[in-house]
């Protein structure tokens, strides 16, 4: 919708460049509202500016017509609040701008701060992101490749398929091979504590890896550990019954939460917009009639009430809705009698290899991969477009062809077309 009182705003125009993202921010005044929580006025303005591709200090210098020394002094005052990224490759400093989901708007409740007003910034959270439902049906309802998906419960796997289970597919080989492993508390029972909601789930047990761990523990919104220490926190999330939700893709995870069904926005989206079946993981719960006693335990764990209760003849037995289970694997560790099981889905999922691969598979189902690609702000060097072309190359047949539809170009068309032999 609308808003006149902002419309033109340095706030109205960072709006503007975050929805050129697949993740973005639907309009509402609720968003203005928490953009003015998070940054001033003129930190909008400088981020409207910012390209939807990393920059250094040096081209964002360009893009503000100020002076280097004036950038490196603006950038790393938004990077120490989180508001933006900076990252370390090879050797040289870059910055990034996240989206608002998995992105800013976690980084703002990832840890106590005396800086912004982080109660009034949570209401403004559950009434933008929750009541008004248009920024959550507009990120999980896009197309088939979604921000994130589920990790099954690796104690939960049966043994025969316990070696057939992809590496990425294992939160445990996610925390063992990550460069960098930083905890923090977790945004969404953050906003319920201040909301006096919050259930009784571990608080700092959300868990950020590689190159976003580095940046939040370098700015001090996440606590450095090791993968003993990390392994041991996912161990109590088991035992807590939360549900891993990370990155949806197989390399370099940046992030696993661990959520619970009652504060968390990922699995209230699930419930709530039935998409399951993008998020969920690579298994499914089964359950053998004949060893269910009909307790309904497994019913009343479910975090996402994928089981129900049926009577036939004056006997109860549970039932999983297939198209409502995302393969967590919750339910199996409550089961007395063993009655249940995570079974291999007869169709796995496709997921991304990678962040830039996943970007622009999204983009590319939501009609907004020539953002990507014709992104004005910076030149965009022969090494990103490479990136990109290699990520579009990846994609299936058909999601290329829609790629290449919408870049509208011949020259980018022959060059996919030539790079993938067609």
């Amino acid at each position: 919708m609308a808003h006149n009182h902002t419309h033109g705003s340095p706030y109205s125009r960072l709006i503007e460049r975050l929805n050129r993202f697949p993740q973005g921010a639907p309009e509402s005044k609720l968003l203005y509202d928490i953009l003015k929580v998070l940054m001033t006025e003129k930190e909008a303005g400088l981020m409207a500016q910012l390209p939807i591709k990393p920059f250094n200090t040096a081209q964002a210098a360009s893009i503000w017509k100020m002076s280097e020394a004036e950038a490196q002094k603006a950038l790393d005052e938004l990077a120490r609040r989180a508001i933006i990224v900076d990252i370390e490759q090879e050797g040289r400093q870059i910055y990034a701008v996240p989206p608002p989901m998995a992105g800013f708007f976690e980084f703002s409740m990832m840890r106590v701060r005396e800086d912004i007003d982080q109660k009034t910034l949570s209401e403004l959270f559950y009434q933008y992101i929750t009541v008004e439902e248009d920024f959550m049906r507009d990120l999980v309802c896009g197309g088939d490749i979604q921000m994130g998906r589920i990790f099954p419960q690796e104690p939960q796997i049966p043994d025969e398929y316990a070696l057939h289970v992809l590496d990425y597919e294992r939160a445990t080989n996610v925390i063992d091979t990550a460069s960098h492993i930083g905890i923090s508390m977790c945004y969404c029972r953050h906003k319920a504590l201040h909301a006096g909601t919050v259930c009784d789930a571990p608080m700092d047990i959300c868990m950020t890896f590689n190159t976003t761990a580095a940046t939040l523990i370098k700015h001090g919104h996440a606590r450095q550990v090791d993968a003993a220490e990390c392994r041991d926190l996912l161990a109590q999330a088991y035992d807590h019954n939360l549900v891993q939700f990370g990155e949806n893709v197989r390399r370099r995870v940046n992030f696993i939460c661990n959520c619970c069904s009652c504060c968390c926005e990922a699995l209230l989206a699930i419930k709530r917009f039935g998409v399951a079946q993008t998020i969920c993981s690579n298994f499914i719960s089964e359950i053998a009639a004949e060893k269910c006693v009909g307790c309904g335990k497994c019913k009343n764990i479910c975090p996402v009430g994928a089981i129900e209760m049926t009577e036939e003849n004056g006997v109860k037995k549970a039932r999983v809705t297939p198209e409502k289970c995302i393969g967590c694997g919750v339910c199996v560790r409550h089961c007395p009698t063993k009655a249940l099981r995570l079974e291999a889905r007869p169709n796995r999922m496709i997921t991304p290899l990678d962040t830039t691969h996943k970007v622009v598979a999204m983009a590319t189902e939501r009609g907004q991969l020539q953002e990507l690609i014709f992104d004005n702000k910076v030149l965009y060097s022969h090494r990103l477009l490479g990136g990109v072309l290699g990520a579009v190359l990846k994609l299936p047949g058909l999601q290329r062809s829609f790629a290449q539809a919408q870049l509208k170009s011949r020259y980018l068309e022959a060059l996919i077309s030539k790079a993938a032999g067609d």
